[in-house]
C-alpha cells in the first residue's frame, strides 16, 4: 500500500514507533506547505493521511489517480472537499471521539483558570506581588459549582466536558441543531436555545464544527447576548469566532474573559489581533494542544491503522464522513 502522509506534526520516527507495521508498506512523508513536492514525488498516493488543520485541494485529489482514502489525523476536516473526494469514489473518514476525553480537561482547565486569574495571578507571585493580589480576591472568586456551563453543540467533547463540569458541581445546559432527549439524563444536562444560553451561562464553551452557518458565530450579536461576568472557550476551532468581535468585547467589558486552544489564523503570529496588549489580563491561551496528549495520539494512530486494514481487507471502513 503506497501511503503519504500530508502533516505538520507527524514525523517518520513518530509514525514508525506508534506503527511498525508501516515498514512493511511504501511510506512518505510531506509538511503541509509541500503540495507541490507530494503531488510530483507521490503520485502513486493511495492513503493520503492529513492534519487535522491541513488542506487537500481538489487539484490534488485529481493528481492522485490511485487515491482511494483521505484519512484526517484528527477530528477536523474541513480542509477536504468531501462531496468532491465522493465522486471521484474516495471515501474520506476522521478519528471521531479519539480525543473526547484529552480536549474536555483542556476546556475545564481554561474555566478554572479563568475563574482564578491564573495568568495574572501566576506573574504577581513572581513580581513580589502575592499579597496585594490575594487581598484583591478576597470573596470575589467563584468555584465553578456556582457557575451554569454553557455548551454549544453536543458531540463526544461536549459530552465529556458535561461530565467534568458536573463532577465538580456545575450546571450544565446545552444548545445544539439537534436535541438529544435521551442522552439528558445520563449527561445531567438541560436543553435551550441559544440565546437563552447565552444570556444565562457563566461559561460558554464551543463543541461545533467550521461550517458555513457556524464560521465566525461568535460575533457582536452573540457577545452582546451573553453576560457581563461571563467567559468564552473554545476548545474547537479558532474560525469559529470573529476576532474583532472578541478584541471589541473584551475592551468594552461586554464579558469578563476568554479560554482558547485556537486562534485564526493558525499557526498564530504575534501580530494576531487578540494578543493585544490591552486584554492580556483577560485571556489564558493553550496552544492547540488540548486533543494531543500521548494516549489521544496513541488512539490516532491505531485508528488509522485499522481503516487502513479495513481498505486492504475491503471492509466497511470506520468514521466515514462522506
Amino acid at each position: 500500500m503506497n501511503i503519504t502522509f500530508f502533516s505538520g506534526v507527524t514525523t517518520p520516527d513518530l509514525s514508525y514507533s506508534q506503527l511498525p507495521q508501516l515498514k512493511n508498506h511504501n511510506v512518505s512523508f510531506f509538511k503541509m506547505n509541500e503540495g507541490a513536492l507530494l503531488i510530483k514525488q507521490a503520485p502513486e498516493t493511495q492513503v493520503l493521511i492529513v492534519d487535522a488543520m491541513g488542506k487537500v485541494p481538489n487539484e490534488m485529489i485529481d493528481a492522485l489517480p490511485q487515491l482511494k482514502l483521505i484519512h484526517s489525523e484528527g477530528v477536523g476536516y474541513q480542509g477536504v472537499d468531501t462531496a468532491y473526494a465522493a465522486k471521484k469514489g474516495i471515501a474520506v473518514c476522521n478519528n471521531k471521539g479519539v480525543n473526547d476525553t484529552a480536549v474536555a480537561e483542556d476546556a475545564i482547565l481554561l474555566m478554572l483558570a479563568c475563574l482564578k486569574s491564573i495568568i495574572t495571578g501566576h506573574q504577581s507571585v513572581y513580581e513580589g506581588r502575592q499579597m496585594d493580589v490575594k487581598k484583591a480576591s478576597f470573596g470575589i472568586i467563584r468555584e465553578l459549582s456556582q457557575c451554569t456551563v454553557g455548551l454549544i453543540g453536543f458531540g463526544d467533547i461536549a459530552r465529556a466536558t458535561a461530565k467534568f463540569a458536573n463532577a465538580l458541581g456545575a450546571t450544565v445546559i446545552y444548545s445544539n441543531r439537534t436535541r438529544y432527549e435521551n442522552l439528558e439524563r445520563e449527561y445531567n444536562v438541560k436543553y435551550v436555545d441559544r440565546d437563552t444560553l447565552l444570556k444565562t451561562s457563566d461559561f460558554v464553551s464551543l463543541h461545533v464544527a467550521v461550517t458555513n452557518d457556524t464560521k465566525e458565530m461568535a460575533n457582536d450579536d452573540f457577545f452582546s447576548k451573553m453576560k457581563s461576568d461571563a467567559y468564552l472557550i473554545n476548545t474547537s476551532r479558532g474560525e469559529l469566532v470573529n476576532n474583532e468581535a472578541l478584541l471589541n468585547a473584551l475592551l468594552t467589558d461586554k464579558i469578563a474573559g476568554v479560554g482558547l486552544d485556537v486562534i485564526a489564523p493558525e499557526p498564530v503570529q504575534a501580530d494576531n489581533i487578540l494578543l493585544d496588549e490591552r486584554i492580556k489580563d483577560k485571556l489564558v491561551l493553550t496552544p492547540h494542544i488540548a486533543g494531543i496528549t500521548n494516549l489521544t495520539v496513541n488512539k490516532i494512530y491505531q485508528s488509522i491503522w485499522d481503516n487502513i486494514t479495513r481498505l486492504i481487507n475491503e471492509q466497511p471502513l470506520k468514521n466515514k464522513v462522506n
